[in-house]
């Protein structure tokens, strides 16, 4: 894909959209962070001892940054095969594999999406909502059977505030992990504008029972919920269905959404870029 073909795809928002998620406006924004990044990384993978050629050097590849990227979100949001895409690129399926690999870790510097470090701004010092979401995976080391959903899959955990922009995103780990070990092992915590460690109001479902969170009441087997408790569960309900909504709308990106065909080393890089381009989106 050249980038005139890429130039007139522009033209045609819904299309774009919907291969990316990202308008073309939102696109070129993403460019223009994403480029001095990109640089960086590939003046130093150029600057390495064992290199042999010199910084410039040897072929110039087909694509510029702009189709890289096209390629990465393309990947992410369908989850194509990779010799499809490469006949749709114009590039070899190792070739493809290759440079997106080459441009995540500039991605996830752009989004910079903490694991335990929760930085606060002064509008969102009131709460967070914290669940954890599950994906199908290959039967690979590094992923275990999940007894709630009888089948291999891999775990990672979201803290997002009550505007629905994703604070922190857990290490991703096997499914059989239960959500509370998952909490404690990733030992999240906020700080506020003067960076200072604050405390800060979590909400979370019945599976985070024994943590710092606030959770539903749980219907005892000898006797149906009180009136005021029914009523309790669904004040919570109302403040938690924000991070159900935000895991939906990580699972349009299909890299999410399908059994995961990649190493699970992998997965939790591109959660993290997904994530980025989630907040990207609903700031931009």
């Amino acid at each position: 894909m050249t980038a005139k073909t890429l130039a007139r795809l522009a033209l045609r928002p819904k299309i774009f959209h919907t291969l990316t998620g990202l308008t073309p406006p939102q696109f070129i924004s993403l460019l223009a962070r994403l480029r001095p990044q990109w640089e960086a990384a590939e003046l130093r993978r150029k600057s390495r001892k064992k290199r042999r050629r010199a910084v410039g050097a040897g072929p110039k590849p087909k694509l510029d940054l702009s189709g890289d990227l096209f390629m990465t979100l393309l990947f992410y949001r369908t989850y194509v095969g990779q010799v499809f895409l490469g006949v749709v690129m114009g590039l070899d399926d190792s070739n493809v594999s290759r440079r997106i690999r080459r441009l995540e870790p500039s991605l996830q510097k752009v989004f910079r999406i903490p694991e335990r470090r929760v930085d606060l701004t002064q509008d969102e010092m009131w709460e967070l909502i914290v669940d954890a979401t599950e994906q199908p995976t290959e039967r690979r080391k590094g992923t275990k059977f999940s007894g709630k959903k009888y089948q291999q899959t891999i775990k990672t955990q979201l803290h997002i505030t009550r505007q629905g922009i994703i604070k922190a995103v857990s290490k991703s780990t096997t499914g059989n992990t239960h959500d509370k070990r998952l909490y404690d092992q990733s030992q999240t915590w906020a700080r506020g504008p003067d960076s200072q460690p604050t405390h800060i109001k979590k909400h979370a479902d019945l599976g985070y029972v024994g943590t710092a969170c606030a959770v539903p009441i749980k219907k005892p087997r000898s006797c149906p919920l009180m009136m005021h408790e029914k009523y309790h569960n669904r004040q919570r309900a109302k403040k938690r269905i924000a991070v159900e909504h935000e895991i939906a709308h990580l699972k349009q990106f299909q890299v999410l959404s399908q059994r995961f065909r990649h190493r699970p080393g992998r997965y939790n890089l591109i959660f993290r870029n997904i994530a980025g381009l989630r907040n990207f989106i609903r700031t931009s």
